[in-house]
């Protein structure tokens, strides 16, 4: 019988409210970190069961626990970021929240039962027992840990704070020797043991691994837009808001608020971890239990473990969009297993997760809560109404993101423009053209088929990831797989329209198409389930051969290698990629100017973006100068704004005191710096013509870095 546990049972009342207790005074109170994360990951998991003994009862605890801290977590960044856009965060909301919550879910009706009650169940003893006892007798499941465990101390030994493109540039040949020799014992193991425990523990090591490699390497951070999304989080945690508000990107914002002073952890620790973590982790498990649940256990554990064929980029690194992009995989994931068992009560879980996309990045999430909405109407009509979806449909998901930028448009909130798309469709083409830093004659003939089969890794995918849904359709008379084609196609057509038919005033040129490659990579994970799909009937026609497994998991291991290799930027003998990082010197550069003024910010100062990026981490948005195009950060960023056109001029035709007297006149001061670095070419020639016309020159760093101090000449 169901009942409300907040109203029939006793000792869950007595529990909740120990654990409820124990956050809230870590939060009030300068505990540990290790302590108040502990905490805050026992609220979670406890109050998590109670939800998802409603959403899966016929599951096991554990899945029960998993989907059930989705779903509390994702109200969680709902409601606050709710809350935020009206209000504020700050720790009194955060409280607030920690308390309704727990009372408002303790009143689902469940079949009540003590929350200390068949623990055996809880904590699955008999898959911990038969992962002991695979571990303990089988020496190439402990040698493929032994090697995972290599790998990851070899990344920990190498991180850098110093120039760097590639992290690939300071690893040598011997790691990628183990790792090819680790995926082989894996991919062995994978197809000849029944252990899900220990198998699923393998792939989640393994997935982490291929994750984790920008995040162990670059010791300050990877990239430019986490350094914005970091600093504006701090802002917010300091401030409880951030000016002007914008309806995007509120869910990360306060889940790592939230995490942060619940947990104690640091708040850039948290930002940087979310994504590759949870990638590494949530990945592996829910497409396990998605696909699982339909009879395709068998050999679907290789399959799984070769989903990084398709470089992951998206999920090395946190940004709102790779946030959301991650949300999208669970929900996509989800919809395989709502037609798996339609009995299940997930439809709650597919609304939460849908709005949690679209509060961390509607331009991820309005799309997928239409494929959601869109695969719920597929599979519960009947076959007249699912012709009308299979016409309306893609067309409704093409339009979604050109509508949504239209409407956003009309609020003053982007400058977007429609453009004839016949004068703009090679646009298109670009989206698939060979990266301009990739320059095939430089190399020899192994580098070139290198480069060249990285040009066909997801035309390949999208190739092998349809004939999988095809099988689908054909072996097992699914017709989800048919909806997931509609689905890939308006995606393509909303890439097509935002390619060819729109423009963007605030990006610079050559990022025009960016939301364009946006959708496609919204597009290729939506594909992956039918691609492991795929996969696993490969590994089951092979499965009585020895010597084809063995040659499949050689073969699969080298292509794996491949396709870590082009997860993260690469510079060697063809690739020139120019996407420096954070370094060091940045940090000392950024200090130095602010000494020089005495910690006052009546300068401006134009650079490249990352120095950009270490000022936001330094010194968040403290200081901007209102100009006649509005207001504008001390820094030159974005690359679309004004001071930053000034940036290229130094560097791309000449650095001329003639631009720094401009961009003083715009940002309405009377002091600016130069800076420039050794990385950017030419970089002894930029050196020495700026030094003519400045007034005071320095050396940073053993020659990393140049500052010309420019003083405005009076009129």
């Amino acid at each position: 019988m169901e009942q409300s546990r907040l109203l029939s049972d006793g000792k869950y009342i007595t529990l909740g409210t120990i654990l409820t207790g124990l956050v809230l005074f870590n939060l009030w109170n300068q505990t540990g970190a290790l302590l108040s994360a502990i905490s805050f990951f026992f609220y979670l998991a406890f109050f998590g069961q109670n939800l998802g003994q409603k959403i899966i009862p016929e599951e096991k605890k554990f899945w029960q626990k998993i989907f059930g801290v989705m779903m509390l977590v994702g109200l969680q960044i709902v409601i606050l970021s709710v809350i935020y856009w009206f209000y504020r965060i700050d720790k009194q909301i955060v409280a607030a929240v920690i308390v309704f919550l727990p009372a408002s879910i303790s009143f689902i009706k469940v079949k009540c039962a003590s929350p200390l009650a068949d623990l055996s169940n809880d904590f699955d003893w008999e898959s911990y027992a038969g992962t002991k006892s695979y571990l303990a007798t089988k020496l190439l499941a402990i040698l493929v840990i032994g090697g995972q465990i290599l790998l990851m101390a070899t990344l920990w030994d190498k991180r850098f704070s110093d120039t760097l493109v590639s992290p690939w540039t300071i690893i040598g040949p011997r790691f990628f020797i183990v790792f090819v020799i680790t995926t082989l014992g894996l991919l062995w193991v994978l197809q000849k043991s029944k252990h899900t425990a220990s198998n699923l523990l393998l792939i989640i090591l393994h997935t982490t691994l291929m994750l984790s490699v920008a995040l162990i390497i670059f010791k300050i951070g990877f990239g430019f837009d986490p350094f914005i999304h970091r600093a504006t989080e701090k802002w917010i945690l300091e401030r409880g808001s951030i000016e002007p508000k914008t309806p995007y990107y509120l869910g990360q914002y306060v889940l790592v608020i939230l995490t942060h002073l619940t947990t104690k952890i640091p708040l850039v620790t948290i930002d940087k971890i979310i994504v590759p973590l949870g990638a590494g982790l949530l990945a592996p498990l829910l497409t396990y239990f998605s696909l699982s649940r339909a009879g395709s256990k068998d050999k679907l554990y290789p399959a799984i473990a070769l989903l990084p064929l398709l470089p992951l980029n998206y999920f090395s690194v946190t940004t709102p969009n790779n946030l959301a992009l991650l949300i999208a995989y669970f929900i996509f994931l989800l919809i395989w297993r709502e037609k798996i068992s339609p009995q299940s009560n997930t439809f709650w879980l597919g609304l939460v997760l849908c709005l949690t996309a679209v509060t961390i990045h509607p331009f991820v999430g309005l799309p997928t809560a239409v494929i959601y909405f869109g695969s719920r109407l597929f599979k519960n009509g009947n076959k007249i109404k699912n012709i009308i979806v299979a016409v309306i449909y893609p067309l409704i998901l093409a339009l979604t993101l050109p509508v949504s930028f239209y409407l956003n448009s009309l609020r003053g909130a982007s400058g977007f423009t429609l453009v004839n798309p016949l004068s703009h469709s090679t646009n298109l083409l670009l989206l698939f053209a060979k990266p301009h830093w990739v320059w095939l004659d430089r190399g020899n003939f192994w580098w070139q088929a290198l480069y060249i089969y990285r040009g066909m890794i997801k035309p390949l995918f999208v190739a092998a990831a349809i004939l999988g849904l095809i099988m689908i359709i054909k072996k097992y008379k699914n017709n989800l797989p048919k909806f997931i084609i509609l689905s890939a196609i308006g995606l393509f057509i909303s890439a097509f329209i935002l390619s060819t038919s729109t423009k963007f005033a605030e990006v610079i040129m050559y990022e025009q198409n960016v939301y364009a490659e946006r959708v496609l990579e919204l597009m290729l994970v939506l594909l992956i389930p039918g691609f492991v799909l795929g996969l696993r009937e490969f590994f089951i026609r092979i499965k009585k051969h020895g010597s084809k497994q063995f040659m499949t998991a050689l073969f699969f291991s080298f292509l794996l290698l491949i396709s870590w290799y082009f997860t993260y930027p690469t510079r060697d003998a063809v690739a020139f990629h120019t996407g420096w990082s954070v370094r060091g010197a940045d940090i000392t550069t950024v200090h130095f100017i602010d000494n020089l003024n005495q910690n006052k910010k009546d300068y401006i100062v134009i650079a490249n973006q990352l120095l950009g990026a270490a000022a936001l981490q330094e010194f968040g948005f403290e200081k901007y100068f209102k100009t006649p195009t509005g207001e504008h950060y001390f820094y030159s960023i974005p690359t679309g704004g004004p001071l930053y056109q000034y940036f290229r001029k130094m560097i791309y035709q000449q650095p001329k005191r003639q631009w720094m007297e401009e961009a003083m006149a715009i940002a309405g001061v009377k002091k600016a710096y130069f800076v420039h670095t050794n990385y950017w070419a030419p970089a002894a020639e930029i050196r020495d013509q700026a030094t003519l016309e400045a007034n005071r020159w320095w050396e940073l760093e053993n020659g990393r870095v140049w500052i010309y101090e420019y003083i405005k000449k009076e009129s």
